[in-house]
C-alpha cells in the first residue's frame, strides 16, 4: 500500500471573498485596509452585475430615453416641435455599451494588488470548511474566514413554452442592436417598468405583465399608482394579475396566450420577474453552509450558520441595491477580521436604506410606507404629510409635475419613520431624509432649513412644515408657533 498523496495548497490567507460585483470588492477591500492576508475569487467579469448588465448600462439607456422624450415635447417649451423622426436604437445600445467600457476603466486587478489583495480570476468551490479549489487550474487555497459575495441571477418563470420561444433578461438585453415592434415584460417591478418605459419611448409597442395586483408592490401604493398611470399615458399596456398559461412559437412571433383566453402576439420577451440567490458551484456542502428558501440565512453579523464564513449582497440580503450589498461587504469583512482575533462583531443597520426605481416618474422611499407606520405603531398617532410637484414652481419651469412628496413621521415628536417621492429627480431628493433619519433629526428640522428657490428639494421643506402645523400638532417648533 503506497503512500497517501499529500494534497498541495497553493495559498494561505486570513479572509477569503467569493465573488467580485458589487460586495466583493468592498469586503476584500475593507479587510485589506486592516492588514489582513487577502485573496479575492471572480469566475466572469470584476464589477458584476451593476457594471456589465445592471446599473451602469440601464441607466445609460434610460437616460437616453428622458432625452429623446424631452425632444419629442419641444414645442411645450416654446421650440420648434418635433419633426417625428426614429431614433437609432442601435446607436443608444452602443452607447450603453460605451459607457460601461468608461466606468469600468482601468485593472482592477492592478487596483486590487496595489492595495494587497490576491485576485484570482477563477471560480472557487468548497472541498472542506476552510478549504477551496479553483475551477480552472485546480488549485487550493486555505483561508481563516470566509465572505461569499457571487450575487444573484434572474428568475425566470416556469412557464410552459417560455424556453422554447426564446426571452432576453438584464443579462443580455444590452446586447440588442434593434427597436423590437412589440415587446412583452414579464414583471412589474423596479426592472420591468425601467426598461418597459425605455423601449415603449424609443417606438416599441410594450405590455408589461405583473402577477401581482399592482405594479412596484414593495413601494406605496399611491406613488405605483402615479406611475402606473403615467405609463399607461405613454402607451404601455399595464395588465396586473396577469396569469400565462402558455407561451408559443410561430417563426418569430411569439403567441402569449392568457388565463383570460386572450392571445397577446409579440417579438420578443423581456423577463424581469425578480432574482434569486447565485449558490450553484459553490459546493456549500463541503463547508456545511445552509441554502433555506434558495439563499443563505444568515445573522444579523451576517454570519452564516457556519461560524467563519460569512455572507454579503443578493446572495443572503432582501436588499437587493448596490449601495446596500457595498455596505453589507464592509460589514462582513469587520466582522471576518475581528473574528480572527475573537472581538465582537457589529451588526448590519437597515434603518435607512433609500430605493429607486428609475423610471418617469422616479420612484424613490426610505422607511416605512403610510401603511406599515400604521401598523407597527398602532399605539401612537402618525402623520403623513404631502407636498405636489404641480404646487412647486421649479417642477412648473420644468415641466415636470407629475407626483408628490410624502413624509410619514410620529405626530408625538416629529420622528421621521419613512419618505416616499414619486417625481423628477426623486432618486436624489430622497437623500437629505435619509440623512435627517440617519441622524435622527425631527421633520420639523427640515421644515426649519433654508432650500434655495426655485428648487426641487423646496418640495420636501414644504412637506415638513406641513407635518409641523399639522391641527393640534404638539412638534411645532418654537420658532414656527406664530407664523
Amino acid at each position: 500500500m503506497g503512500e497517501a498523496r499529500s494534497i498541495v495548497v497553493d495559498g494561505e490567507f486570513d479572509i477569503a471573498v467569493i465573488g467580485a460585483g458589487s460586495a466583493g470588492p468592498k469586503a476584500a477591500r475593507t479587510a485589506a485596509a486592516t492588514g489582513a492576508k487577502v485573496v479575492l475569487f471572480e469566475e466572469a467579469l470584476i464589477g458584476g452585475e451593476c457594471l456589465y448588465t445592471g446599473c451602469v448600462p440601464s441607466k445609460a439607456v434610460i437616460y437616453a430615453a428622458s432625452l429623446w422624450k424631452r425632444i419629442q415635447r419641444a414645442d411645450d417649451f416654446g421650440l420648434p416641435a418635433f419633426d417625428g423622426r426614429q431614433a437609432d436604437f442601435g446607436a443608444v445600445m452602443r452607447h450603453a455599451r460605451q459607457t460601461i467600457e468608461t466606468v469600468g476603466s482601468g485593472s482592477a486587478v492592478d487596483s486590487f494588488n496595489r492595495a494587497g489583495i490576491t485576485t484570482i480570476c477563477e471560480r472557487a468551490s468548497f472541498v472542506d470548511p476552510h478549504t477551496v479549489v479553483t475551477s480552472k487550474t485546480d488549485r487550493r487555497f486555505r483561508a481563516k474566514q470566509f465572505i461569499l459575495c457571487t450575487g444573484s441571477v434572474p428568475t425566470v418563470p416556469p412557464v410552459p413554452g417560455l424556453e422554447e420561444a426564446g426571452y432576453e433578461t438584464n443579462r443580455n438585453v444590452f446586447e440588442r442592436t434593434t427597436l423590437p415592434a412589440r415587446l412583452v415584460v414579464l414583471g412589474g417591478g423596479p426592472i420591468g417598468c425601467e426598461l418597459g418605459q425605455v423601449f415603449a419611448r424609443f417606438g416599441s409597442q410594450v405590455t408589461i405583465l405583473h402577477n401581482g395586483p399592482r405594479i412596484l408592490a414593495r413601494d406605496d401604493a399611491d406613488a405605483a399608482d402615479v406611475l402606473h398611470k403615467h405609463l399607461v399615458d405613454e402607451g404601455i399596456r399595464v395588465l396586473t394579475n396577469a396569469k400565462i398559461e402558455r407561451i408559443e412559437r410561430n417563426g418569430e412571433e411569439k403567441t402569449l396566450v392568457m388565463a383570460t383566453g386572450e392571445r397577446i402576439v409579440v417579438d420578443a420577451i423581456l423577463v424581469a420577474a425578480g432574482r434569486k440567490a447565485n449558490v450553484d458551484g459553490l459546493n456549500l456542502g463541503a463547508a456545511g453552509v445552509v441554502v433555506e428558501n434558495g439563499r443563505l440565512k444568515t445573522e444579523p453579523t451576517l454570519q452564516t450558520n457556519v461560524g467563519h464564513i460569512w455572507a454579503a449582497g443578493d446572495i443572503a440580503t432582501d436588499y437587493k441595491f448596490t449601495h446596500v450589498v457595498s455596505y453589507e461587504g464592509a460589514v462582513a469583512a469587520i466582522n471576518a477580521v475581528a473574528a480572527i482575533d475573537g472581538k465582537p462583531a457589529i451588526t448590519a443597520d437597515y434603518r435607512v436604506v433609500p430605493r429607486v426605481t428609475y423610471t418617469d416618474p422616479e420612484v424613490a422611499s426610505v422607511g416605512l410606507t403610510p401603511a406599515i407606520a400604521r401598523m407597527s405603531h398602532a399605539d401612537e398617532e402618525i402623520d403623513v404629510s404631502r407636498f405636489d410637484f404641480a404646487d412647486l414652481d421649479k417642477a412648473i419651469i420644468l415641466g415636470d409635475t407629475a407626483g408628490f412628496v410624502q413624509i410619514v413621521s410620529l405626530k408625538v415628536d416629529g420622528t421621521i419613520l419613512g419618505a416616499q417621492i414619486v417625481g423628477a429627480h426623486a432618486g436624489s431628493l430622497i437623500s437629505e431624509i435619509c440623512l435627517a433619519m440617519r441622524a435622527r433629526l425631527s421633520v420639523a428640522e427640515i421644515a426649519l432649513t433654508m432650500h434655495a428657490y426655485p428648487t426641487m428639494p423646496e418640495a420636501v421643506e414644504a412637506a415638513a412644515y406641513q407635518s409641523c402645523h399639522a391641527p393640534l400638532s404638539p412638534n411645532i417648533p418654537r420658532e414656527m408657533r406664530d407664523i
